[in-house]
């Protein structure tokens, strides 16, 4: 199974908005996702940016367009600030302009207040959530800190006392076309498309001093799994994380996927077969890539307190052998075509396409992703993901061990 070669129109404005479009005609619809890229210093910049997302969620122009059976939707995913538009083809201009007002919005005392309720409603109910509280402190343990940007939810207390001044300032910085990229996929001519948006979006100009992305940098590292201790907490969440292979193209960013598949990204894989069906310590076990500034390995299970000490030593050894052997041949064929079946059956959708797309732009990876990924999935060897499965190995992973402390080591490596 090869992913479908589809043509992609890129186009670049001097202000740094990046527009690409492509055609796929499946229904008369058109999506059209826009990532604008956030510089995250602080915990107050992290509260302020779910404000200001939920003040563009709620605007006047988002029902505009839900008028005519449009969807609009608004959110913040790490450093990002996604604006993601659909509505029928006949409605592009009004999809256009709906993103024209969006970036040019502002905003009533009375809309800030709303987001200001809505997110740190939400924001309170997250931070209850005990895989919240271990992905803190997985991203902790290796940074040293918790960077904002990795934080999954701002702190309610920061929410609630956000004003219209300060959302306002917020949109000044941080609503920029530097750095910012405009997927289109759907029922419309891609040059047309790609022309129609970047003349809707011509008025949209830096208004801040370029300070660049923000760098997600970590101290030397000094790899350790410790617990955290939540009294009372009969679940324990297993966050183990590793820094994937330097990425020097996609390749690299291929070998790293199919490594991860292999020790934990399906029922069938290293990390599930053992700890789920072998020893039956957890249904929810993975292995999964992120991507924070360079690629990762993320390990997760959750398991009873009492099977903790045998979860985390069969993971150990788990990672070890990975590390050492890599997969098998036969692991790596399987691997490969479930994804690029993935790849496949993504780009015959266009919300799936127009996903595949944002999140290639967003992980510095160029929009040719779409099929050059699948391409060097083909590719690979056993020995190039051998090469990325000794990332793994147990003295190269950091983590937490959240739960009820009281029988577990301080440090468990």
């Amino acid at each position: 199974m090869s992913a479908p070669a589809p043509e992609l129109v890129t186009a670049g404005a001097a202000c740094g908005l990046t527009v690409t479009a492509t055609a796929l005609s499946t229904v008369p619809l058109l999506q059209a996702r826009l990532a604008i890229r956030l510089r995250l210093d602080t915990p107050a910049d992290l509260a302020v940016s779910d404000v200001l997302a939920a003040c563009l969620s709620l605007h006047p122009a988002t029902a505009r367009l839900e008028q005519v059976g449009g969807i609009a939707s608004v959110s913040r995913r790490r450093n990002w600030l996604m604006l993601g538009l659909h509505a029928a083809t006949e409605h592009q201009p009004l999809i256009a302009g709906t993103l024209a007002a969006l970036v040019g919005a502002a905003f009533s005392d009375g809309l800030v207040s709303r987001a200001v309720t809505l997110v740190t409603q939400q924001a309170s109910l997250t931070a209850s959530q005990p895989a919240v509280h271990a992905t803190r402190r997985m991203w902790s343990q290796y940074f040293g800190h918790l960077p904002p940007a990795l934080d999954p939810s701002p702190d309610p207390g920061l929410t609630a006392r956000i004003t219209r001044q300060e959302v306002t300032a917020a949109f000044d910085r941080f609503v920029t076309p530097r750095h910012a990229h405009l997927a289109l996929v759907g029922d419309a001519r891609p040059h047309e498309a790609a022309a129609r948006f970047s003349a809707a979006l011509a008025h949209w100009q830096p208004a801040a001093p370029d300070d660049g992305p923000c760098p997600l940098r970590a101290p030397v590292p000094a790899p350790a799994i410790t617990s955290s201790h939540r009294p009372g907490q009969d679940q324990t969440q297993i966050r183990l994380i590793a820094p994937g292979p330097p990425r020097t193209g996609v390749a690299d960013f291929a070998a790293h996927q199919a490594a991860a598949t292999v020790l934990g990204g399906s029922f069938s894989s290293r990390i599930n077969t053992v700890l789920r069906e072998q020893h039956g310590l957890a249904y929810r076990c993975r292995a999964g890539t992120d991507y924070a500034g360079r690629d990762f390995t993320v390990i997760e299970a959750d398991v009873h307190t009492r099977h903790a000490g045998q979860a985390v030593r069969l993971l150990m050894d788990l990672t070890e052998e990975f590390s050492a052997t890599g997969p098998t041949e036969e692991e790596l064929r399987a691997a490969g075509g479930f994804l690029t079946g993935a790849y496949t059956i993504n780009t015959g959708s266009q919300s799936g396409r127009a996903s595949l797309l944002t999140a290639a732009l967003t992980q510095d990876l160029p929009p040719s992703a779409l099929t050059d990924v699948p391409r060097a999935l083909a590719a690979l060897t056993v020995a190039d993901v051998r090469a990325a499965a000794r990332r793994c190995r147990p003295a190269l992973l950091s983590g937490v061990v959240c739960g009820d402390a009281t029988d577990h080591p301080v440090q468990w490596r």
